[in-house]
């Protein structure tokens, strides 16, 4: 749940706690003093600051000069998208290490780097990245081109630079910030890396075909999606991958002329080996076992029947199962390059939590989770650090869920606060926050605490955390959208000893010990692990098997709707038009 403290000024009180106050007082239930409260929480830990170069000042930058122009507009007429302000900062880097010269269109111009240049652009698309992005045909024909004069060359020579800078920051960053797509996410950009200097020493060394690798994601789940894309690509144009319609109910055992397209789909999709007989008709045990799996994900009733809603699934057309993939990889740029340590990752349509010793683990703890409600209390993507455990916690009720759950019951029933081990808290506030104090309602530890024994606690700024439930029923159900924002987890206990593994004094006995003990105990780790809340409606497991989920929050939409925008043609086009009219009336004369 997304606990944010009610909290009240005492010079400033409501009438909610004045009612509050009214129930407890009728309950006989006297406030509790900040004193008796466990320990306090760690503060919310601000984000690392983003590694990147220092950026020229405006005025360092020659206008006189013209490269220098170009840059002080972050406008380039001879590009589709001509506002290159996103990253006009490391296109001003790389001139100024230059002296604002051309580093591409000069004296000592290398064919080979121009070539290896086209060469990444034209190869973006084994990256789910579009080369019309990059203007790469247009290019072409300028490179190509006679060269007028040194302000023709300048642009040109600033078209190259902006467009694989744009290329590299993509495949990097994401062409999608996600802080402006409108949903809830907490993840700090990847540090930048030093393009200028990268770019120095690969056009030196004319290794620049060398340059995509070192920007690529790291992150497994992005190579994992990427050889899945690319043999996705190769198997698009086969017609017969998206013809499998039965025409009617298969069962295990039968056969059928289409089970070698199903064949086909679940091939591409990882769930079975490859063919030992392809163009067998029967619908034999790998096969089910695979629809099973499909059903599964889908919600579906895991029977290994195929009726007409899981004959749907594997009629799809490739076109439409690439854009899930180029969907699932632009998320996947946004997570940060993997450690060697233990993670925790959770993803979010699928329901699930996996717990990993190390990035190639290939046995991680897997559990159900319950995530958040859509659509008014969805779970954060986010990245964070856990720093602590709390066995037998409090709960702090927010303020929302107070006012609207809590409330009203206890204004209909005098007892229902202390029938609930409700209880009031008085909390001082520090001087750097304004001094003060305000009163919060905590629920005591115990069987109707809905953290259950143990939450697990990375600081956020969206105050959500993992946490144990008393309610079990709630993990059958193949849909799981149902807390205020945290995730519940199936096995706590187990987490537990993943999270506290290999820290002293810690095991088996010592945990179950306090996860049943009276009092709160709040543990903080020697070392501590990375948490992963991510959206992956398309995602490649520790296996290597490609789960498809249900878009529970809407997210894809979403994206697919910032990436739209980002295709659109800007003010640029038009420019762009003539000026390719003009270097071809060039080129001719």
């Amino acid at each position: 749940m997304i606990n944010t403290p009610y909290a009240l000024k005492d010079s400033r009180p409501n009438r909610a706690w004045l009612a509050l106050a009214a129930c407890m007082s009728y309950a006989g239930i006297e406030p509790v003093s900040a004193t008796d409260m466990p320990p306090a929480a760690a503060e919310a830990i601000a984000p690392a600051a983003i590694e990147a170069a220092p950026v020229p000042a405006a005025n360092f930058i020659p206008a006189d000069n013209p490269i220098g122009s170009l840059l002080l507009s972050r406008q380039h007429p001879l590009l589709a998208r001509a506002d290159f302000s996103r990253v006009s900062d490391f296109v001003v880097q790389i001139y100024q290490a230059n002296n604002f010269q051309p580093i591409w269109l000069n004296a000592n111009r290398s064919e080979k780097n121009l070539n290896d240049l086209f060469g990444m652009l034209d190869n973006a698309a084994g990256n789910a990245l579009s080369p019309a992005s990059y203007d790469v045909e247009r290019l072409k024909q300028f490179v190509g081109s006679p060269v007028a004069d040194n302000a023709t060359a300048a642009g040109y020579d600033v078209a190259l630079t902006v467009s694989l800078v744009r290329f590299l920051h993509d495949l990097r960053q994401g062409r999608v910030d996600p802080r402006d797509v409108q949903y809830p996410v907490h993840i700090a950009p990847k540090p930048a890396l030093d393009i200028a200097g990268l770019l120095k020493q690969h056009l030196e060394t004319q290794t620049l075909s060398e340059l995509a690798a070192v920007f690529e994601p790291k992150a497994k789940q992005y190579q994992q999606l990427k050889r899945v894309w690319n043999r996705m690509q190769l198997l698009a144009g086969q017609s017969a991958l998206h013809e499998f319609k039965p025409g009617k109910q298969l069962r295990p055992g039968d056969k059928h002329p289409h089970i070698v397209y199903l064949r086909q789909n679940l091939l591409a999709m990882g769930l079975i080996a490859d063919n030992v007989n392809p163009e067998s008709k029967v619908y034999d045990a790998d096969l089910v076992e695979a629809v099973k799996k499909v059903q599964q994900q889908q919600g579906l009733k895991a029977d290994g029947v195929i009726g007409v809603a899981t004959a749907a699934l594997f009629n799809r057309p490739p076109q439409e199962k690439l854009a899930q993939l180029e969907l699932a990889m632009e998320r996947s740029r946004w997570i940060p390059d993997p450690s060697d340590g233990p993670m925790i990752l959770v993803n979010i349509p699928a329901f699930e939590l996996w717990a990993f010793n190390s990035p190639d683990d290939a046995n991680p703890l897997n559990m159900k989770v319950i995530v958040g409600k859509s659509p008014d209390k969805q779970t954060p993507v986010l990245w964070e650090e856990m720093k602590y455990l709390e066995f037998m916690p409090y709960w702090n009720i927010p303020k929302n869920i107070f006012e609207k759950e809590i409330l009203p019951k206890a204004a209909n029933n005098q007892g229902y606060l202390a029938s609930q081990d409700i209880e009031l808290v008085r909390h001082q506030n520090s001087e750097e926050k304004g001094g003060g104090s305000y009163l919060r309602a905590r629920q005591r530890p115990g069987k109707k605490n809905p953290l259950g024994r143990v939450k697990f606690v990375f600081p956020n700024t969206a105050d959500v955390y993992l946490h144990d439930t008393p309610s079990r029923a709630a993990f059958n159900r193949p849909r799981r959208d149902l807390s205020h924002g945290c995730v519940r987890v199936a096995e706590p206990k187990r987490l537990a000893e993943f999270v506290l593994g290999d820290q002293q004094g810690w095991d088996k006995d010592t945990i179950e010990q306090a996860m049943s003990a009276p009092k709160t105990r709040h543990v903080t780790l020697k070392r501590s692990v990375p948490v992963l809340f991510y959206y992956a409606t398309t995602f490649i497991d520790h296996a290597d098997q490609l789960h498809v989920y249900p878009d529970i929050y809407g997210q894809d939409e979403l994206l697919q709707k910032a990436l739209n925008k980002l295709q659109a043609p800007t003010a640029g086009t038009n420019q762009l038009a003539a000026s390719g009219k003009a270097a071809a009336a060039t080129s001719s004369q």
